[in-house]
């Protein structure tokens, strides 16, 4: 029963955050030449295509190896295959369900924790170290862009703007890593405060959320997360690993947005690609699956603004750079769920 109700429950999360994605579209539709656009694709250098759809799959690969890289840490003696197609299956649970992506680590952590029967608490650790690297893989490809278009500036992205942007991202990879380095009690502290916040609120509606969120809970919990996370981060050379992974899955993802772009004609700078690709991922953070929608509409605009190409050309980049790294990363993904018979609805519960 409660299985079902778990189904039920994710069915419906996806149907809603399918209807956000189809007015979003809509909309991008509405404001284009829909047949400029698909004469576009249909002119599509099918070689660059290719390409781009190779290099989604390459960052996916770099990205699941820094998450067995990691797990390696709590435990080497884990099939490295199996992580890797948890990997995917749980990516894919992050890409169809509307807002995945925030919960990401949780719904990776549920597939490898089910598929390798290990306890919950322990692979969350894990993975949400692993996590954190890939996204300072992120954020430091992003500064690698900014960099570039520093050197080589667009005409609607003057240099004070870029100046601003890498100012952040350099802070936010500074802040975040002295954090976790030397502050991970703030880490805790957080945590606990977040919990007795959602306790006084959630908590007077849920008694389940109520009961879960006892202090003495959320402290002991913490504390073991914490005991975790430094066993699976403790080995300095596999960190360096995983890292050089993670910054490696992102250099392939921003190539699938350069090559989806060129496939068309559209001549996109690189520093441009490496800053928009991580960039785009705030999209993720709308109630759609992977961001549906409301990536393919900032990256044509943004395109269409900073590169001088017609929208319609900007949106036929678009399609292919989606096409390759979220149409095919879901068909990878439910494959590989599909092979481990994993499910992720219960992920969220």
């Amino acid at each position: 029963m409660a299985t079902a109700r778990a189904e039920r429950a994710g069915y419906e999360r996806l149907a809603l955050g399918a209807g956000v994605a189809l007015a979003l579209f809509g909309l991008l539709f509405l404001s284009l030449d829909v047949s400029a656009t698909v004469a576009a694709l249909a002119g599509a250098d099918v070689r660059f295509v290719a390409l781009a759809g190779l290099m989604a799959l390459l960052a996916q690969f770099c990205w699941s190896l820094t998450t067995v890289a990691v797990i390696d840490g709590i435990d080497g003696s884990l099939p490295r295959r199996r992580v890797q197609l948890g990997y995917l299956t749980g990516t894919f649970g992050k890409q169809v369900l509307p807002l995945g992506n925030v919960g990401g680590s949780a719904i990776l952590a549920y597939v490898l924790a089910e598929d390798l029967d290990r306890r919950f608490q322990e692979v969350f650790a894990a993975v949400t170290a692993s996590e954190l690297l890939v996204f300072a893989g992120s954020l430091g490809v992003a500064t690698l862009g900014l960099v570039a278009l520093l050197v080589s500036p667009l005409p609607g992205l003057d240099g004070p703007v870029v100046l601003a942007m890498l100012a952040l991202v350099a802070f936010a990879l500074v802040v975040g890593g002295a954090v976790l380095a030397y502050r991970r009690h703030v880490v805790a502290t957080l945590v606990e405060r977040t919990a007795a916040l959602v306790r006084a609120t959630v908590g007077r509606i849920s008694m389940r959320v109520h009961r879960s969120l006892a202090p003495r809970r959320v402290t002991n919990g913490v504390d073991s997360f914490l005991v975790s996370f430094g066993t699976a981060t403790g080995d300095t050379r596999r960190l360096v690993l995983a890292s050089a992974l993670a910054v490696a899955g992102w250099l392939a993802f921003s190539s699938a947005l350069l090559l989806g772009c060129s496939a068309v004609g559209v001549a996109l700078p690189i520093g441009l690609a490496l800053f928009l690709s991580p960039a785009s991922g705030l999209a993720t953070l709308l109630p759609t699956p992977g961001g549906l929608g409301g990536t393919e509409i900032g990256l044509t605009a943004v395109l269409s603004v900073l590169t001088g190409a017609p929208p319609e050309l900007a949106a036929a980049g678009v399609v292919v750079y989606r096409l390759a790294t979220y149409w095919l990363v879901v068909s990878v993904g439910a494959l590989s769920s599909l092979y481990l018979s994993a499910t992720v609805w219960h992920a969220l519960d």
